[in-house]
């Protein structure tokens, strides 16, 4: 390996966990600004909250979206990592643009997944560190995935995640040099993003020992939401499949959040990233149709905005949903077996974000680190992602 590959993994990772440092930044100050506060300070942002003050900052989202998405259609289209990764030379300010706008309207409320903007930045600087080492082919390829992996992993502070996110999403290999351009890449941005990154885990959870009934309720949950999360996979990409580019958007997006501002006035779990929909659901004592609503409610506003024209991630909100959906099996189980439910809710933002990412042990990996899961949590965390993806299978074979 030569000095040019050792001088791109330190670029690209000390580059990453700067950007990732100021984006967290950014979104503390936006929530702070449109809500009162940040999910810092509370794991559910939108608590003491108005009505009015929730519907007021997703319109102004969609207001903003709207505007800067209009003007983004008339120049150079941004291109996504995959493109990247092909070799394409993205257009800079047009992929930044595309990438802070998500986070601001995620900061502000809207329902989709924050992860897409730090990944996509991520693949971008790569992109111009590699044609700035006249680094090209198979080279210019992983370090692209590696970017993008990196700024994934220092955002949330879960380098193991974002290494396996390269790995196993992107590159599809686990190759040695694969592998270390991953694993270092990554851990050069989460240490340098400490400046940025808070300290505290993303879920507050209790953790949870492999005993006979909780791993049957992993395995129950495990099937449920296997199933869910299949279906939701197959809406999420027949919505971006037939995502509105064109100049339409000026009415379709405008809807999509005024409707969403309407429905997150009143279930204002709903907005966000999922963290905000996933921590209701852990702290809940019992079962309660309100948690249908947040799940129901929350899929098809995220549905909605990919469909008329809004970009964002999933992999937060899926492991939002799945904590939900697992929760709310998890309580009709405890009727009949003791079982520890934040395993139930883990597991089912795990199987979750399994099947909807195709990547089993990058989903693991994430969510272990959201939640801070100790050694003892993990083979019970890992069945009910077995379970999903044995659910799914069979789904997809019933199906063919």
């Amino acid at each position: 390996m030569s000095t040019k590959f050792f001088l791109a993994i330190l670029a690209i990772g000390v580059i990453m966990g700067l950007c990732a440092g100021l984006l967290n930044f950014g979104i503390n100050e936006i929530e702070t600004f449109a809500f009162g506060h940040n999910d810092e300070e509370f794991h559910i942002v939108t608590e003491q909250t108005t009505e009015l003050r929730r519907f007021l900052s997703v319109l102004a989202a969609g207001a903003i979206v709207t505007l800067i998405r209009i003007l983004l259609i008339r120049l150079k289209p941004f291109l996504n990592v995959s493109s990247m990764m092909e070799g394409r030379n993205p257009p800079f300010w047009q992929n930044l643009i595309h990438s802070v706008l998500q986070l601001a309207a995620i900061a502000m409320g809207a329902p989709v997944g924050s992860e897409a903007a730090p990944r996509e930045l991520g693949g971008l600087f790569a992109a111009k560190i590699c044609r700035a080492l006249n680094i090209s082919g198979d080279e210019l390829r992983l370090f692209v995935a590696c970017g993008a992996g990196a700024g994934l992993g220092a955002v949330y502070n879960v380098p193991l995640a974002g290494a396996l996110f390269s790995l196993e999403i992107l590159l599809k290999s686990f190759d040695t040099r694969a592998i270390l351009c991953a694993f270092a890449t990554s851990a050069v941005a989460t240490a340098t993003a400490e400046f940025g990154a808070s300290k505290e885990i993303y879920y507050a959870v209790s953790n949870f020992a492999p005993t006979p009934q909780n791993l049957i309720a992993a395995a129950i949950i495990g099937l449920v939401t296997g199933v869910a999360a299949k279906y939701f996979q197959d809406g999420v990409r027949l919505c971006e499949k037939w995502r509105i580019k064109s100049l339409k958007i000026a009415l379709t997006l405008p809807f999509a959040f005024l409707l969403t501002a309407a429905i997150g006035a009143y279930v204002p779990e709903i907005l966000g990233n999922g963290r905000s929909a996933a921590q209701f659901a852990f702290n809940s004592a019992s079962f309660s149709p309100y948690l249908l609503a947040i799940l129901l409610c929350k899929a098809f506003c995220i549905l909605m905005i990919f469909r008329c024209g809004g970009y964002g991630g999933t992999l937060t909100p899926s492991f939002a949903l799945g904590a939900v959906l697992g929760l709310c099996v998890g309580f009709a189980i405890g009727e009949i077996l003791p079982i520890n439910l934040s395993a139930a809710g883990v597991c089912g933002g795990a199987a979750f974000l399994a099947i909807n990412l195709n990547a089993p042990l990058c989903a693991f990996a994430l969510s272990a680190g959201f939640c801070g899961l100790n050694l003892n949590s993990y083979s019970v965390v890992v069945f009910s992602i077995v379970c999903a993806v044995i659910a799914r299978n069979l789904l997809t074979k019933n199906l063919a």
